[in-house]
C-alpha cells in the first residue's frame, strides 16, 4: 500500500520579550517532532516578518498558499505583541 502524500506542516514558534518579538518556522515530521527551518528572527531590530518571507521563498518545495499564510499569521502575532498582548488575557 502506498501511502498519500501529505502537506508538510508548519509551526512558527515565538518568542516574546519585552523589547523584541523572535519568529522561527519549523516542519512537522509525523512520527519525530519538528525541525527548524529557520533561525530565531528578532523584531523590529530587523524586518523579521521580510526575513521570513525571504527564507520562505528559499525553499522551493513550500507551496504558495503556504508563502502567503505564515507570513499572515506572523504578521497577526507581531500585531498582537505591539498592542501589549492585551488580547491575550480576554
Amino acid at each position: 500500500m502506498v501511502a498519500e502524500r501529505q502537506d508538510p506542516m508548519f509551526v512558527l514558534k515565538f518568542i516574546w520579550m519585552e523589547k523584541n518579538i523572535g519568529i522561527a518556522l519549523d516542519q512537522l515530521v509525523p512520527g519525530y517532532g519538528s525541525v527548524p527551518l529557520s533561525p530565531h528572527y528578532f523584531w523590529p531590530r530587523k524586518d523579521a516578518w521580510e526575513e521570513l518571507r525571504a527564507k520562505l521563498e528559499e525553499k522551493e518545495w513550500i507551496s504558495q498558499k503556504h508563502m502567503i499564510i505564515l507570513p499572515n499569521q506572523a504578521t497577526d502575532i507581531i500585531n498582537l505583541w505591539q498592542q501589549g498582548g492585551d488580547s491575550l488575557s480576554a
